[in-house]
């Protein structure tokens, strides 16, 4: 079976983690990373099992025309514009949650993806936590009836460290609703099964 070929546009924490989920899916391989930050890359290295094409920078990789689809897990400002050059491929896009950071880089995008072959799809990974989806699985059974409300808290720890400390500011980040809570109204949709017209949140 051809295996397909994936390349890694951001090798940090989140970069790493797809690594490790791709290196234990039989058909899959990472052929290429791509960032500017040198021990990002070497971190990255370490864990592959095969030999890879190492890029600075995302336009290189595409011209290079080796992968069939691109991980993008670049701090979340910086998605937009490394986007707009991905879709002239037609590669299959994973673009680390957020999407964009503003309402009108998520609208550019939309209307530039407009009829873009390859799949597009953002990585919402808390819905498919096994206590998560257990839940979502009983909620659409009817286990409890019918839903009346839903409701929401987590309680984390700190943000992780990252290169710079570019995600502790929400310049960069797109602030906590965007950075954080994209996954709980993800959630709150997807177990509802309700198409929502106004979102409002509060940080306590």
């Amino acid at each position: 079976m051809r295996k397909i070929k994936y390349g890694i546009i951001g090798s940090g924490v989140m970069g790493r983690e797809h690594i490790r989920n791709i290196e234990i899916i039989d058909n899959a391989q990472v052929v290429a990373l791509c960032d500017n930050h040198k021990q990002s890359i070497n971190s990255s290295l370490e864990i592959i099992n095969n030999e890879v094409e190492v890029f600075e920078n995302h336009k290189d990789l595409i011209s290079a025309n080796i992968v069939d689809a691109y991980i993008i897990a670049t701090p979340n400002f910086t998605h937009i514009d490394i986007l707009r050059e991905l879709l002239k491929t037609k590669a299959h896009l994973l673009i680390e949650k957020p999407l964009c950071t503003t309402v009108e880089d998520c609208l550019e995008f939309k209307k530039i993806a407009n009829g873009y072959p390859g799949v597009i799809w953002t990585a919402m990974e808390y819905r498919y936590m096994p206590p998560v989806a257990r839940f979502i699985e009983e909620i659409h059974k009817g286990t409890i009836g019918n839903l009346k409300m839903l409701s929401i808290r987590e309680h984390r720890f700190p943000f992780l460290v990252k290169v710079n400390d570019w995600n502790r500011f929400s310049k960069n980040s797109g602030g906590t609703l965007v950075e954080k809570c994209c996954h709980f109204f993800d959630l709150m949709r997807l177990i509802t099964q309700v198409r929502k017209s106004m979102v409002r949140a509060s940080i306590s």
